[in-house]
């Protein structure tokens, strides 16, 4: 029943009741008409608020059916979980992504229907055995921190998992968790195509070895053995950049070849134990005559004890020292280079500092990347120091041993001063 047809029952009601309306006293005529309006205006404002919610319904429709079809219009899947870590969405894409692999497999726990309830256990069951969403997406919550998974198999797919805590802010300095959102990217092709450039590169470097290695070793002997002979100076100037340019060919080569092993998983760490500062004496000894040429210092400053020791790839390690030392000799042609060290409960550190030229701060966040020189500019590549992949290497190197490494500090005109650890091996 409508509100008028309550009002016009409760005027019957009085009608009955107290016979003609002209018998009635003039106020109480007044105060039946007040009602009478009331309840029309209460009639009319009910019809409005009915409209506005229609409107306001059809709208909200609206709005969540484009949310949807923007979700599933997505290349990247996307999974939306509760506080509770029960999953309350997933799009067709994540779903595409899994059924691809469950296509085959009857007993797949999966829902077959977008209406069925989709669980972390079930995707958990397609994704590697040791990554467990049921797990990371509570500790997700919990910590309020996003967790990435950068490579996760599954069936003939490889995926990048992202997981981040959802935080509604209730009020002013008050934040609510109203869940957690699970995106994963197909990244096959993308693996697909840097194996094939590593493959490339290793193939490549491998093939250009042999040659190359003939070359030194000609433009070597031929210097030795007929130098003296050549009449003309010319001729030796060429051999010499013939000689020079080979060994700089070879270098880069090795350079493709360590990155190239190291990316695809091929290098082998011989762990052994021994002295950091040792290791540092051998550098400094080598790389002292490049020093000298320039006019600039090269210190060995390690106050650390010859016992100190640590576990690693020996010659790995002196590769870093090296990679390091020789990057600041090329970029110092004034004052010096210090090697120093130092020690925590956990690890020993080394650091490279040099007078020279300096990193500007935008320059400094490219820094350990494959391709990226230490100088200072970007567009204009020194093409005479190297290939920019001596940190990029030098941080593969580190991170394998269980250690780290980063740029301490660096000033445009004042120099630069790089650090890497390594875990401390205590001798019983």
């Amino acid at each position: 029943m409508q509100p008028s047809d309550y009002n016009q029952l409760l005027v019957n009601q009085i009608n009955g009741t107290i016979g003609d309306m002209a018998d009635v006293p003039i106020q109480f005529q007044r105060l039946l008409q007040q009602i009478n309006a009331s309840y029309d205006k209460f009639d009319e404002n009910q019809k409005l608020i009915k409209k506005q919610v229609e409107l306001r319904t059809a709208q909200l429709i609206t709005s969540t059916s484009n949310a949807y079809s923007f979700l599933d219009s997505l290349n990247m899947g996307f999974i939306m979980c509760d506080v509770n870590s029960e999953v309350v969405l997933a799009n067709m894409s994540v779903r595409n992504m899994l059924y691809s692999k469950t296509s085959s497999n009857e007993d797949s726990r999966l829902p077959q229907s977008v209406e069925q309830t989709w669980t972390l256990d079930a995707i958990d069951e397609l994704l590697q055995p040791e990554l467990q969403l049921k797990k990371l997406v509570p500790q997700c919550l919990e910590s309020s921190k996003p967790i990435e998974i950068k490579e996760v198999d599954c069936g003939k797919h490889v995926l990048h998992l992202f997981i981040a805590p959802m935080i509604n802010e209730v009020s002013e300095g008050n934040k609510q968790q109203i869940g957690a959102v699970i995106l994963i990217e197909d990244i096959t092709e993308q693996k697909v195509l840097e194996r094939s450039k590593d493959e490339f590169l290793s193939i490549a470097s491998h093939e250009l070895r042999t040659p190359l290695t003939a070359i030194r070793g000609n433009a070597s002997l031929i210097k030795k053995y007929y130098g003296d002979k050549l009449p003309d100076g010319d001729v030796v100037e060429m051999i010499d950049d013939i000689h020079e340019s080979s060994i700089r060919l070879i270098e880069i080569v090795n350079d493709f070849l360590d990155v190239s092993a190291i990316e695809q998983g091929k290098i082998i760490m011989n762990a052994e134990t021994f002295s950091l500062v040792e290791v540092i004496g051998e550098v400094i000894r080598d790389l002292q005559g490049l020093c000298d040429l320039k006019g600039i210092t090269l210190e060995n400053q390690s106050n650390v004890e010859a016992a100190l020791s640590i576990k690693a790839d020996k010659q790995r390690v002196e590769q870093v020292i090296y990679n390091l030392v020789g990057n600041a000799i090329k970029f110092t042609d004034n004052g010096g280079i210090s090697i120093t060290t130092k020690a925590d409960e956990k690890f020993v550190y080394t650091l490279v500092t040099d007078t020279g030229k300096g990193i500007s701060i935008e320059n400094q966040r490219l820094l350990f990347r494959k391709f990226q020189q230490a100088g200072n500019s970007l567009l204009t590549r020194d093409s005479t120091k190297g290939t920019g992949l001596g940190l990029y290497i030098s941080k593969l190197i580190v991170e394998l041993s269980g250690g780290k490494i980063s740029l301490e500090s660096s000033e445009l005109g004042k120099g630069s001063s790089f650090i890497f650890g390594l875990p401390r091996f205590f001798v019983k």
